[in-house]
């Protein structure tokens, strides 16, 4: 019994936290949207490179770590080539972070070209998984129409399938989802998320007047995204064996993790959306 009511109070304790926190941040997020612009822009790169820096760290002792020396510059480097509009500048980032970190890791094993090659592998993998989607939201706010309309969107479908799949999950939740990825996941809880990314998503739309038919199927998988994207993150982290994505000092989101267990639903949610919308020529 002593035990149970010790979980139960860690459990609130944590909860306390993660909703003081969200008090905290999710004003900040929602003003600096209003605002856009260079604000927008600039507070988006530290979130990114922390969250770079996550991902390069979650890998530690592994053979193909990737090089958070040489991806989280060329991170900031494609964030400020979709801000500026210009794709030269995240091309030739790409192609210098590849001969850069071929360069760096051959020299640190010079007989192991296998091991050099995998580990650019992994640090472009650092650079797609969170550095364009941080990219993709900065070009999508900068639309000279709706912008703020589909971060917004944005915002409603991944908060909407995280804070109803959490509130369902915990009401009523039975069957689990994926219990080898993440055993508290619940068919319930997604159900619950999916319904409640939907509802604001789509009122939000509706009262702005930005509902179209051919939008319709945007909103409907977002939430499906949203779901394989948390998904996805706690598979990383089973395979590399941590609890949470952050990395000691750098803990800017407490009770909730790292920037990466933020963001997880987010950076699918937001490729999403700006690969739907420039397919149809609205962005």
């Amino acid at each position: 019994m002593r035990e149970g009511r010790v979980a139960d109070s860690a459990e609130y304790t944590e909860l306390r936290i993660r909703l003081i926190t969200a008090s905290v941040l999710l004003p900040i997020a929602i003003l600096v949207s209003f605002v856009g612009g260079e604000l927008f822009f600039i507070l988006i790169l530290p979130v990114m490179g922390i969250g770079m820096l996550e991902f390069y760290v979650m890998e530690k002792d592994t053979p193909t770590q990737g090089s958070s020396l040489t991806g989280i510059p060329t991170g900031i480097a494609v964030v400020a080539a979709f801000y500026l509009q210009d794709e030269r500048v995240w091309q030739a980032a790409l192609a210098i972070c590849i001969v850069l970190t071929l360069v760096l890791e051959l020299a640190r094993h010079p007989k192991q070209a296998g091991r050099a090659l995998g580990q650019v592998g992994t640090t472009l993998c650092g650079v797609l998984y969170v550095a364009f989607p941080a990219a993709f939201m900065v070009s999508i706010r900068n639309a000279p129409e709706d912008g703020l309309i589909w971060v917004f969107a944005i915002f409603a479908i991944t908060w909407g399938a995280d804070t109803f799949g959490y509130v369902f999950g915990r009401a009523f939740g039975k069957r689990k989802l994926a219990p080898l990825i993440s055993p508290n996941k619940t068919v319930e809880g997604a159900l619950g998320g999916i319904l409640g990314a939907w509802i604001p998503a789509f009122l939000l739309l509706i009262f702005t007047g930005a509902l179209q038919p051919i939008l319709i199927p945007m909103v409907v998988i977002g939430p499906l995204l949203a779901i394989g994207g948390d998904l996805f993150e706690s598979a990383m982290k089973r395979f590399f064996r941590v609890k949470d994505s952050y990395v000691a000092g750098f803990n800017v989101f407490p009770g909730h993790g790292g920037v990466l267990d933020r963001i997880d639903a987010l950076v699918w949610v937001t490729s999403w959306v700006f690969l739907y919308l420039s397919v149809l020529g609205i962005l």
